[in-house]
């Protein structure tokens, strides 16, 4: 087992990673894999936990890989409107397939959009946008590399404007996605990270009203306007203060809607759905609100962290042999079984978030507590797997659904994440 042996071990999951970058990026997980092919969002958050271990521990070809993928990803950015895609101006690639997207496009009922070229590319991701402006910011940051910044600025502006033109489509001050009822196509029902139907669905089976918004998406929203209004102040000063004064309002709304009393904690809901009403579900979602921070402050307001903190390592959330689950085991909608993907699973790339926004607050035993318990399933497993489920006499088993799928068993996301905790 090389869990005996750390140093192979890191060695064979940074050869995991390498192994998963192709000419146009990063891909999610194997090519022979469902999800062998460039995903917005999983190359977003794999670049970003690349670019903490280079702090760390500097790679040349690591960051040749964060630099060829975030350049594909802006060629890919969003050029007009196309509801069949969720194509929009400056929005950010939800999934980009030149092959193997049979699966989607062939369909009986409602098969997804391909484009004339002959590729399939879809929009549908919320989260997508915010994430590659913090990936490019970071890179630049990381980097110092001033022709790269001058190459993705045009697309960084693009993208911002996505955020303050399309990213609200009711207008209540909150980044929230939708579907457009005339849509014929099929796409995403649900456009946040845990994109199951399942882990928004109530005891009835019933799915919320449009817009939604997820509550760690805010999170992004906030942090993205942030940095960038931070690096436009000289430059740009209107364009500065028109995201300064949306992330500050942002971040007002959020804690007066998100925030709830659940017996003596603070927690932030699942989501606000299009009536308004706060999904009161608890997951680990609150928690990646800590990641998305600027100088040790994030979309949370302080007086609610250490509550939030104390919340998601009970019983219900956390397990000192697997990490950080998605959704509790209080919940009702809480599946124990092997086709849980959503609602109760282990997702390394959450419980990596989770870990360093618990460092960026000064959480350190915290920290060791979850690194500890997130790596013991991985070593079981020998390999940076998508997601994992524990029953109630601690065995450990892979995802599998009713239909055949199953999780993968090297996992961009997830690769990074245990890169960042071996580093």
């Amino acid at each position: 087992m090389y869990s005996a042996q750390p140093c192979k071990f890191r060695k064979f999951i940074l050869q995991s990673l390498l192994d998963l970058a192709t000419d146009d990026g990063i891909n999610a997980s194997e090519k022979e894999g469902i999800y062998g092919c460039i995903f917005g969002r999983d190359s977003a958050l794999t670049i970003l936990k690349i670019l903490r271990v280079h702090r760390k521990l500097p790679s040349d070809d690591l960051i040749q890989v964060c630099k060829n993928a975030l350049l594909t990803l802006c060629s890919l950015q969003g050029k007009e409107t196309n509801i069949e895609s969720g194509e929009e101006p400056g929005k950010f690639i939800h999934e980009f397939r030149k092959k193997n997207f049979e699966h989607l496009t062939n369909r009986p009922t409602k098969p997804w959009y391909l484009y004339p070229d002959g590729y399939l590319r879809n929009y549908d991701s919320l989260d997508s946008t915010p994430l590659i402006l913090i990936a490019l910011y970071t890179y630049w940051e990381t980097t110092s590399d001033q022709k790269f910044l001058a190459q993705v600025l045009p697309f960084v502006e693009r993208g911002l404007n996505w955020i303050i033109t399309y990213g609200d489509k009711d207008k209540d001050g909150l980044v929230d996605y939708t579907l457009d009822s005339k849509r014929r196509c099929g796409g995403l029902v649900v456009q946040s990270w845990t994109d199951s139907h399942e882990s928004l669905k109530d005891t009835k089976g019933l799915f919320p009203k449009y817009p939604i918004a997820p509550v760690e998406v805010q999170s992004y929203a906030w942090l993205a306007l942030t940095l960038w209004s931070g690096f436009y102040t000289d430059s740009a000063s209107c364009f500065a203060q028109k995201m300064s004064l949306q992330a500050v309002q942002l971040k007002d709304m959020f804690n007066k809607l998100f925030i709830f009393k659940e017996g003596e904690h603070s927690y932030a809901g699942q989501a606000i759905d299009g009536n308004k009403n706060l999904i009161k579900t608890v997951t680990g979602n609150p928690l990646i609100c800590l990641w998305a921070s600027d100088k040790a402050e994030c979309i949370v307001d302080d007086i609610y962290i250490e509550s939030m903190v104390n919340r998601v390592f009970q019983p219900d959330l956390f397990d000192p042999d697997a990490g950080i689950r998605t959704m509790s085991i209080l919940s009702p909608t809480f599946n124990p079984n092997r086709d849980s993907y959503h609602n109760g699973s282990f997702w390394p790339v959450l419980n990596g978030l989770i870990t360093e926004g618990l460092e960026n607050f000064g959480f350190d035993p915290e920290v060791r507590k979850l690194k500890q318990a997130a790596l013991k399933p991985i070593y079981h497993f020998n390999s940076p797997v998508e997601l994992y489920i524990k029953d109630k006499q601690g065995n450990f088993f892979e995802y599998a659904n009713f239909s055949g799928q199953v999780g993968c068993r090297v996992q961009a996301w997830s690769a990074a994440a245990v890169l960042d905790w071996l580093t």
